[in-house]
């Protein structure tokens, strides 16, 4: 009997960790409540010079990452239901040997590729677009030459995007 390792799941929270992005913004807009606290409270003016002027670059600032946050919400929310319904209506799945596997680099500038039963794969640890799974090899991933996996995977664009992985142990 084979068991299986699941080591991503996007159905499960895998998937909707992708969305930590969204907390830059939210880090900026409150290092700008920060400094906004900062500035008022600052009455001999000994970190600010001109308060007033300080104020109004803060909440420059504070409404570009509100944008940027909103802007975010938006993009990665609609990709990941659409993500999300790919998953439940057209997830195709394969199983077998790794082969072909080109790791990427600890450093990047290369992307990780495989086959599994004549389907390729290509990744990246530095793309966070997508909700595939991206764990690289050099990274601590779990692909590597001649693993038996299953893979699920959605078609996107001209790339096979991994969302279901299991390893046999």
């Amino acid at each position: 009997m084979n068991s299986f390792e699941t080591i991503y799941d996007f159905a499960s929270s895998d998937g909707f960790k992708k969305l930590q992005i969204l907390f830059v913004p939210i880090g900026f807009f409150l290092f700008s409540r920060f400094l906004l606290f900062l500035i008022e409270n600052d009455k001999d003016e000994d970190l600010f010079k001109n308060p007033e002027q300080q104020k109004f670059k803060v909440y420059i600032f504070q409404y570009i990452s509100v944008f940027i946050f909103i802007l975010f919400v938006i993009m990665f929310g609609s990709k990941y239901y659409k993500t999300y319904n790919l998953y439940k209506n057209s997830l195709f799945e394969t199983e077998g040997f790794v082969t072909n596997f080109h790791a990427m680099p600890e450093g990047g500038h290369d992307s990780e590729r495989f086959t599994v039963n004549g389907v390729q794969f290509q990744f990246s640890d530095f793309d966070i677009s997508g909700f595939g799974y991206n764990d690289a090899k050099s990274h601590g991933g779990a692909i590597d030459q001649n693993k038996y996996v299953k893979i699920g995977y959605i078609k996107i664009e001209n790339s096979n995007q991994i969302l279901k992985l299991e390893v046999r142990k």
